[in-house]
């Protein structure tokens, strides 16, 4: 992930510096060696080239580590940036069913991402440097005990494989319980405010002890096994690994085979190169609990790719809906309804309660929560759900982000400010924009506007999409009768698309529009 995501020329910097700074097994292993000659061969006038050899080495394995620990760094920040820019952007073309854990996922299940995966991958990659070149200068050393020491430390691997699916089961489990836990616990804070009305936070806090058992319970799992399993490889290491070729190696230095500086030598670098292969190991415990996290990681990436252009020059001439029949939660809705929507119309959508009224334009935009015999948009047969681009859409329960005025009502587009406020003198909102200002923060002061402004604040922003037509859910709910009358009489008089559902309206008021359609004549 990486070399990917993250700037390639100073990633192979790090990997350069990093191996540098993994030499200094090297000069440890020389020191250990020269050293222990010179005591048993009483040759003092070799110490001070040896000084400055092991000095200039250590200065040199020192400025290295510096500058990997800042390239490393950086190549952190640099990915965890485009990954969590990116995955927000995937999951904000999800639906908000799917996105219900978004929030755990960006916080927990990422930071476990950068933990258990971005940092084991540099570790193998620096471990692995470490072992090439302990290994190497072993081997020059004396080849025989270095192979011994060398095919003990194989022994572990084994170890490890018998731990590795009942890790990621552990790790899959955990992942679960932690998005079961983040979901329960937002939306009782959500909600803390009926909580605390009725006095009910002692019990909502014994229910969310149970979602804490379960996520804790999971972790102690996941945890557990990964440190019995570093319990099994040290075991294993210690009497395979060391035991048997330090005793051989004995054996030759009292043979004269080998030099004594030579066998402690060696042993210093087998722990460079026995120990980076446990790490390695461990290292890939570690990988194998990100493998879910990893999959949904490319999956939002993935989304985030495929957003689809907002072509606003896109030519509208009608669309054309047949046989379209609606079902949710497995409750049959409407059937047999034939719907047009012809450029510069305007339609009701009436009915009782519960007969489908919003869903029909969820269907409208998304494809979902029904079907259709036949769609065609200007004249060409289209699937529902693949034409959502030309509609704009608001509600009565408006969507308003944590940002300033002017984002919530242009999302960051490049709208001349003249239009915008156009539009918003036609909504009523002239004097929001005076006494705020369009640099007015909508994140924690939204309050402070009813619940009328916020909504033709949405209004607005489906107005100034240029969406060829406006799918308009209860847009008056929330409006005085007066507000409500201008607002539609600009709406009816304007030259724009729009199909309303509508529940609190007067009977002459049906008149104003092109078509009205009642959805109590379409249930069965």
């Amino acid at each position: 992930m990486f070399y990917k995501y993250s700037n390639h020329f100073k990633f192979i910097a790090m990997i350069i510096t990093g191996f540098i700074a993994s030499c200094s097994t090297i000069v440890l292993a020389y020191m250990v060696q020269t050293l222990t000659n010179i005591a048993t061969q009483k040759k003092w006038d070799q110490v001070g080239g040896f000084l400055t050899i092991v000095i200039i080495g250590f200065l040199l394995v020192f400025v290295a580590s510096l500058i990997f620990n800042r390239l490393k760094t950086s190549a952190i920040q640099e990915t965890n940036t485009y990954l969590r820019t990116n995955i927000f952007k995937g999951m904000l073309g999800t639906d908000r069913d799917e996105n219900s854990n978004a929030l755990g996922f960006l916080t927990n299940d990422f930071k476990l991402l950068e933990t258990n995966r971005f940092d084991a991958q540099i570790e193998i990659i620096m471990q692995a440097c470490t072992l090439v070149l302990a290994l190497g200068y072993a081997l020059l050393v004396n080849w025989l005990v270095t192979i011994l020491f060398l095919v003990g430390s194989f022994v572990p691997m084994l170890i490890s494989n018998f731990f590795q699916k009942s890790i990621q089961n552990a790790s899959e489990n955990w992942t679960k319980a932690n998005g079961q836990y983040v979901n329960q616990t937002k939306n009782f804070l959500a909600g803390s405010e009926t909580l605390s009305l009725y006095n009910g936070r002692e019990n909502a806090a014994k229910k969310n002890q149970v979602k804490v058992f379960n996520l804790e319970a999971a972790l102690r799992k996941m945890n557990l096994l990964n440190l019995d399993t570093g319990s099994w490889i040290s075991l294993i290491g210690n009497l395979v690994t060391f035991l048997v070729p330090f005793l051989t190696g004995v054996y030759m230095v009292i043979h004269g085979m080998t030099t004594l500086g030579s066998l402690f030598a060696i042993v210093q670098l087998a722990n460079s190169f026995v120990n980076p292969i446990l790490t390695i190991l461990n290292d890939r415990n570690e990988l194998t609990t990100t493998k879910k996290i990893v999959e949904k990681t490319n999956k939002y990436l993935a989304l985030a790719k495929g957003e689809k252009a907002d072509n606003n020059k896109v030519t509208f001439k009608d669309l054309v809906l047949t046989d379209v029949s609606l079902n949710r939660k497995g409750q049959q809705l409407i059937q047999n309804l034939d719907l047009t929507i012809k450029r510069k119309t305007k339609q009701a959508i009436i009915g009782p309660s519960g007969t489908g009224k919003s869903t029909l334009l969820q269907f409208l935009m998304k494809g979902k929560y029904g079907e259709a015999k036949e769609i065609l948009l200007n004249g060409k047969i289209e699937k529902a759900g693949n034409f959502e681009n030309i509609f704009a859409y608001a509600s009565q329960a408006p969507v308003i982000f944590a940002d300033t005025l002017w984002f919530n009502l242009t999302l960051g587009k490049d709208i001349p400010q003249e239009i915008v406020e156009q539009v918003c003198s036609k909504l009523q909102l002239t004097n929001v924009i005076k006494e705020k200002g369009f640099d007015y923060s909508l994140g924690d002061n939204a309050d402070q506007l009813s619940g009328g402004q916020l909504a033709r604040i949405e209004l607005a922003r489906a107005i100034l999409s240029r969406r060829p037509v406006l799918l308009l859910d209860e847009i008056n709910a929330s409006l005085d009768k007066k507000t409500s009358d201008k607002i539609h009489q600009y709406l009816l008089n304007s030259d724009l698309t729009f199909v309303e559902v509508t529940h609190h309206y007067e009977a002459n008021e049906l008149g104003n529009y092109d078509n009205v359609i009642d959805l109590k004549g379409y249930m069965e």
